[in-house]
């Protein structure tokens, strides 16, 4: 299934990455053919300027050296005939072919003569008179080979770079394809995982369940009185089931991002006192003394609802896991602009190995032997971890094997006006 993706996804990035080393490199190409074309025709316009406001009746001198010297000079009669040209060696005779003025006054165009390439610029004149010959043409003939060349050692690097970026987008497209995987191949285990531990947990009570209702066909003249021990176990299971699947259900939604918090400002403080009054009697059926330290007065923006049920989970396991005479602590407090809950027990404790993991769903440390004392789904605490961050706070957990377990949650407070 990944390989196809992966093919995707790296045929994807090596288009992308070669397309803009593409573009990039024709870019770099047609700004340089821009430039070294423009500034030849500004230098050429600038000469023809100076030409045809000259004063002089003769050849404008130029001030550059011989070897400096890139602009030619060709003077043409009205008739077509040439008079004179300069540089006297700039040309052979059979030249002079490719340079007719005719139809290009005031263009520049490009020739080709003889392997060498010229920008030539055709401009009329105010009439002077070389040679006994009436001149009102000119010509300026600018050698453009070392431009060309080094166009055509540009666009010669830009295609074996396209070849060699083509290799690169390829590797880079790989090494994307890998990262972007990555995830992908995660949150397909998660899932994976995910469905067959649900499946797993589903499994057990159905069959349960199965196997009680398979009792009763079995014993078709008995009364409801006398079976109602398996319609009992049934029905436990059955509420078990129920509360698995609301669990998953929600934190399905929590998955998909679906809004799942209502806030509105309500007193915290009161609601962990009234859970505490709440487990405070089962507490005492177990011999256990459940002590608080709550700041009734405290208010909090929040999910009334979301927090009540994150509350009632982390009891809910003290209690679970706390022996007969141990002591669990709940304490509500303000701590600076945070309000700091903490449920503290003296149970069994959860392993270093495990502390890493307890959050995760469907974990449970010593499996077999938590389901025998919990009957617990294995999705509280993801739930309470979920519920905190969605408050924007911040749970951590403190614990040792046979001395207890600590459970902080620090929620950011803000000001109610």
């Amino acid at each position: 299934m990944f390989r196809r993706t992966k093919i995707k996804f790296v045929s994807m990035y090596t288009l992308v990455f070669f397309v803009i080393l593409c573009i990039f490199g024709i870019s770099i190409y047609l700004f340089m053919y821009k430039y070294s074309y423009s500034s030849i025709d500004s230098n050429l316009n600038q000469k023809a300027e100076n030409i045809i406001h000259n004063e002089q009746k003769e050849i404008p001198e130029e001030n550059e050296r011989e070897s400096e010297r890139r602009v030619s000079y060709l003077y043409w009669a009205s008739s077509g005939k040439l008079v004179k040209y300069a540089p006297e060696k700039a040309f052979f005779k059979r030249d002079f072919a490719y340079f007719s003025p005719k139809n290009h006054k005031g263009k520049i165009r490009t020739q080709m003569i003889e392997g060498h390439s010229y920008r030539i610029l055709t401009v009329k004149i105010p009439e002077i008179i070389l040679h006994n010959r009436h001149v009102s043409i000119v010509q300026l003939v600018y050698n453009i080979d070392p431009e060309v060349a080094m166009l055509k050692m540009m666009l010669m690097m830009i295609g074996f770079g396209s070849i060699f970026g083509l290799l690169l987008s390829i590797f880079v497209g790989l090494f994307l394809a890998n990262k972007a995987l990555i995830p992908i191949q995660r949150s397909w285990e998660k899932q994976s995982q995910f469905v067959a531990d649900a499946s797993h947990e589903l499994r057990t009570p159905l069959s349960v369940i199965q196997t009680h209702l398979e009792l009763l066909f079995r014993h078709p003249t008995k009364t409801i009185e006398q079976e109602s021990e398996t319609i009992y176990k049934s029905l436990k299971e059955v509420k078990r089931v129920n509360k698995l699947v609301e669990e998953l259900l929600m934190l399905a939604r929590t998955d998909s991002n679906e809004q799942l918090i209502n806030l509105r400002h309500f007193p915290i403080g009161h609601l962990l006192n009234e859970i505490y009054e709440q487990f405070e009697p089962i507490a005492n059926l177990k011999d256990i003394s459940l002590v608080e330290k709550i700041d009734k007065g405290l208010h909090f923006l929040g999910d009334q609802e979301r927090l009540h049920q994150l509350f009632v989970i982390l009891l809910d396991n003290a209690l679970k896991y706390t022996a007969p005479q141990g002591k669990i602590i709940i304490s509500c407090q303000r701590e600076l602009n945070f309000i700091k809950i903490i449920i503290e027990d003296t149970g069994m404790g959860i392993s270093e190995i495990d502390i890493p993991h307890i959050f995760d769903r469907f974990y449970r440390s010593e499996k077999d032997r938590s389901r025998t004392i919990s009957g617990g789904t294995g999705l509280g605490l993801s739930i309470a971890k979920w519920i905190v961050e969605a408050h924007h706070g911040h749970i951590t957990l403190e614990s040792k094997l046979n001395v207890g377990t600590k459970f902080s949650i620090k929620f950011p407070v803000k000001e109610h006006h």
